[in-house]
């Protein structure tokens, strides 16, 4: 057993130098890794048969010696299935071992649904997902659900979504029986940080933050590459900051949280105050009549401020050295970034303000399904 688990170790260190630093041949690998020539030699070799990893172009790594062969993953030798669970829709791609999307499927649900009729129709979307795709079942080797709350420690439910009438859903144990492959449950706005992590432009970063605006404001954080998941559950309850004082009621419970002014209820129906179609993206509209208008203007203030009041509570927390907004945060306009930066520095302690880093998501809209791949993949395949 000892042994197997060596073979494993090693098999995951190969793999993880060629995704974050391939193509690489192999005495760059052994190299990195402080492994031997001959361990690294042995592990290629059984990834190669395999068809995981594939030689490419001759290179010179010294002025003498024969020039050494690049390895690199191919990215089409495994696959999992990346979902994410949001708050009345379901958002599915098949996902290849780069973090490549070869297949999307979605739909809505009525929040009214039962919990596990939910869960147990994205197992058959999943299902049609694959056998759309044309993809061997075989070659797939799990998946990975991002749910928006928190989950428990063996990462198969989802506990307590605050802005989900669900509790305590089994979702592995559903989805298992129905896929007859692995399942991994993630919590939503950490799978994304991951996500970015991997396969986006935090490639490299030691600590990045992702912040996500849909229905709720939810945060999540990846340190030295793994997933930040300390404290109960792992949540980081960015939208139940209490930034505001006197303000309206919260559906935590609480009142003046950073969700009452910045979601996209509230800011739909800010947008709607103001006359404004806020239907794509209320922020976009409510910041193009900020140029003509007072009341929009009055607006903006009224959401970046508070905004940065929570990013900046997470710079002087946990200072990542990214921070990244994503879903309706993602797609606004430059200047939207350049205001939330400028306030959230003047609100951090003064030595690290010249560190605040605010950055659009590079993944979009893709970035809960590709982080859901991203955390089977890290199990799954990486491990």
């Amino acid at each position: 057993m000892a042994r197997v688990d060596e073979a494993r170790s090693v098999r995951g260190q190969v793999l993880s130098l060629l995704r974050d630093r391939g193509p690489l041949a192999r005495i760059e690998i052994a190299r990195l890794s402080g492994l031997s020539a001959t361990t690294i030699t042995r592990a290629v070799n059984l990834l190669a048969d395999e068809g995981v990893v594939e030689e490419g172009a001759s290179i010179s790594l010294a002025k003498l010696g024969r020039p050494a062969t690049e390895l690199s993953i191919h990215a089409d030798s495994y696959f999992v299935v990346g979902v994410q669970i949001g708050v009345g829709f379901v958002q599915l791609g098949l996902i290849d071992v780069l973090g490549g999307s070869r297949g999307t499927a979605h739909f809505s649900y009525d929040l009214a649904v039962p919990a596990s009729d939910v869960v147990c129709q994205a197992a058959e979307s999943i299902q049609s997902l694959i056998a759309d795709a044309g993809v061997d079942r075989r070659l797939v080797l799990g998946v990975g659900v991002a749910v928006p709350g928190p989950v428990d420690a063996a990462g198969r439910r989802i506990l307590f979504p605050i802005n989900l009438d669900w509790r305590d859903v089994a979702v592995s144990d559903l989805m298992e029986p129905i896929l007859g492959v692995p399942v991994t449950v993630e919590h939503n706005v950490r799978s994304m940080a991951l996500a970015e992590t991997r396969f986006g432009s935090a490639q490299g970063a030691g600590s990045v933050a992702f912040v996500y605006l849909r229905t709720g404001l939810g945060a999540g954080l990846v340190v030295e590459g793994q997933p930040f998941s300390g404290g109960v559950h792992g949540a980081i309850e960015l939208g139940h900051l209490q930034v505001i004082d006197n303000g309206a009621d919260c559906v935590c419970g609480s009142t003046g949280c950073l969700e009452t002014v910045v979601s996209e209820p509230a800011l739909r129906a800010r947008a709607a105050e103001l006359g404004l179609d806020g239907t794509d993206n209320p922020i976009t509209a409510i910041w193009e009549a900020a140029g003509t208008r007072a009341d929009a203007r009055d607006s903006i203030a009224a959401v970046i401020t508070p905004l940065a009041k929570g990013l900046s509570a997470i710079v002087n927390l946990l200072n990542p050295e990214v921070i990244l907004l994503g879903g309706a945060l993602a797609d606004v306009p430059e200047p939207f970034f350049e205001r939330v930066t400028e306030e959230t520095r003047s609100a951090v302690f003064p030595l690290i303000r010249s560190s605040v880093h605010i950055d659009p998501s590079s993944l979009g809209m893709d970035a809960g399904v590709i982080g859901a791949g991203a955390v089977a993949l890290d199990r799954y395949f990486y491990a």
